[in-house]
């Protein structure tokens, strides 16, 4: 083999090894980034749950006000109260079954 080859083998060598070190940084780039999405999943899992549970805090908040007398709109209470009347007659339909 001539000097020139062994020449170009190196440098070959070196590309190859320099393309392999390159892949494994963008494997553990890749799992970093893949992790940090699961967690920003879960964030935001937790965030819509407290969402959830400060809105209905909210309307119970809200339900107790109008009940209470104040003048937070009346007609959506009754609404409300009649809601909660007819899911709790299904139950009961729905356990005499």
């Amino acid at each position: 083999m001539t000097e020139t080859e062994n020449i170009l083998l190196k440098e070959i060598g070196h590309n190859i090894n320099q393309l392999t070190s390159l892949v494994e940084h963008l494997k553990r780039d890749n799992q970093q980034l893949n992790d940090e999405i699961v967690k920003l999943k879960n964030e935001l899992e937790e965030s819509k749950e407290e969402n959830k549970r400060i809105t209905g805090k909210y309307e119970n908040l809200k339900l107790a006000k109008s009940l209470v007398g104040e003048e937070i709109d009346n007609i959506d209470a009754k609404l409300k109260l009649n809601k909660i009347v007819r899911e709790i007659d299904r139950c009961i339909a729905l356990l005499n079954q």
